[in-house]
């Protein structure tokens, strides 16, 4: 009986399964699958009518029950021979956001993500301070940034936190702190734009990376109206860029 069951299930055509769910390595295989070692990342973008409505982000992110209008995993491989301090140095390197480039799909060239971008001292936008160390970080306090995106154009606080730091695994995440805005309009409530970083030793010089981000829009409208293939290149954008790649190079990982 369990066999003739088997047969049924796998003749059951791909558009009718379930879709896999995002899986950030805590506790299980991550998905999507990591590539071999130097290979692109491999990138899956879910939306909130394909998680349904009864979707429960990993226990692992932290992350309130809730709806997503778009949730990205990104899983990478890559080798960088500098160590678990010097990948936390690049990613207290905030100013250097303003240097990170994505494939725009609505205009078809490369574009700066970000306009500006400068660490702070605590949420008040108006405490400007220099990048964060390696050290500063893995005290697992929280720090705060602010960056304007290139869309918006305007300035937004985020919070950053590295919740682990060992020489060979580390985790962090990001949240916004102040709402998103374009133009008169709040795109995104405190807390709705979220990314979870979690890095892996593999080897000597060897390295697992996953991102994962999930976006819950104030209105569906604005999930309508941005391409999915954005999501898709900004996440590469910022692997490129927390791994030391160069940010803007072809081919685009979605035209």
């Amino acid at each position: 009986m369990l066999s003739g069951l088997a047969i049924f299930l796998s003749r059951i055509p791909a558009w009718a399964q379930a879709p896999q769910l995002p899986g950030p390595p805590c506790g299980g295989p991550a998905f999507p699958d990591y590539p071999p070692l130097g290979d692109p990342p491999n990138v899956k973008l879910w939306t909130g009518s394909e998680l349904g409505p009864s979707w429960a982000p990993p226990a692992c992110t932290a992350w309130p029950a809730g709806a997503a209008t778009i949730v990205v995993g990104l899983a990478g491989h890559f080798s960088y021979a500098g160590g678990a301090d010097s990948l936390l140095a690049r990613i207290g390197a905030i100013s250097a956001l303003a240097q990170v480039r994505y494939w725009s799909v609505t205009e078809a060239k490369w574009n700066n993500m970000f306009e500006r971008a400068t660490a702070l001292g605590g949420p008040d936008p108006k405490t400007i301070r220099g990048d964060f160390s390696a050290l500063e970080l893995r005290d697992g306090g929280e720090r705060y940034f602010i960056a304007a995106d290139n869309r918006s154009g305007k300035d937004a606080v985020s919070r950053l936190q590295v919740t682990a730091a060992g020489n060979d695994h580390f985790t962090l995440e990001t949240e916004n702190v102040s709402p998103l805005r374009w133009s008169f309009l709040t795109y995104a409530a405190p807390g709705k734009f979220q990314t979870w970083y979690f890095l892996d030793r593999d080897g000597e010089t060897g390295w697992r990376f996953y991102s994962l981000t999930r976006v819950l829009y104030a209105s569906s409208l604005f999930g309508s109206v941005i391409p999915g293939k954005s999501y898709i290149n900004r996440a590469v954008a910022m692997y490129r860029h927390l791994i030391g790649a160069q940010t803007d190079r072809d081919p685009p990982a979605a035209p």
